[in-house]
C-alpha cells in the first residue's frame, strides 16, 4: 500500500473577539478568503479529496492500494483516541508499515522532505507565512 498521511481536519480554536471578521462565516474579498480553517492543512485535505475523486472517476489499474489518513485531533488533545495514536493503538496503520508513506503536510510554514526518505520535487509558492 501507499500511504498518504498528515492532513489534519481540525483547526485551532477561534475567539471571535480577536478577529476583524466573523471567523465562523466565510468572507470573500477579491481573491482572498477569510474565516476559520481557510489556511493550515485544509488545503491538503482538499488536495487528497480531489485526488481520490479522480481515482474513483478514472479507475486506473493500480499495482498498490492507496490509503489516506486524515488526522482528527492535531490541534488539541481534548478528544483522546481520534488522532494518530488511536489509529496505531487499534492497528489501523499496520498495512502501511511495509510500503511507501508520504506525509502530506508542511514544516515551519514551508514544504519539507520526509525524514525516512525523499522524493525530489519543486514547488513555487507565493504568499505570506502564517498559521491560522
Amino acid at each position: 500500500n501507499i500511504g498518504l498521511i498528515g492532513s489534519h481536519l481540525d483547526v485551532v480554536p477561534a475567539y471571535a473577539e480577536a478577529w476583524e471578521r466573523d471567523p465562523f462565516k466565510l468572507s470573500v474579498e477579491g481573491d482572498k478568503l477569510y474565516g476559520r480553517g481557510t489556511t493550515d492543512c485544509l488545503g491538503h485535505v482538499a488536495l487528497l479529496t480531489c485526488f481520490f475523486r479522480e481515482l474513483g472517476i478514472k479507475k486506473p489499474a493500480l499495482k498498490s492500494g492507496v490509503v489516506a489518513v486524515f488526522i482528527a485531533s492535531e490541534e488539541s488533545i481534548d478528544k483522546p483516541g481520534v488522532g494518530i495514536d488511536g489509529l496505531v493503538e487499534h492497528g489501523k496503520l499496520e498495512n502501511l508499515k511495509s510500503g511507501v508513506c508520504l506525509w502530506i503536510d508542511a514544516s515551519d510554514s514551508e514544504p519539507c522532505m520526509g525524514t525516512a526518505g525523499a522524493i525530489p520535487w519543486h514547488l513555487k509558492a507565493v504568499g505570506k507565512r502564517f498559521h491560522s
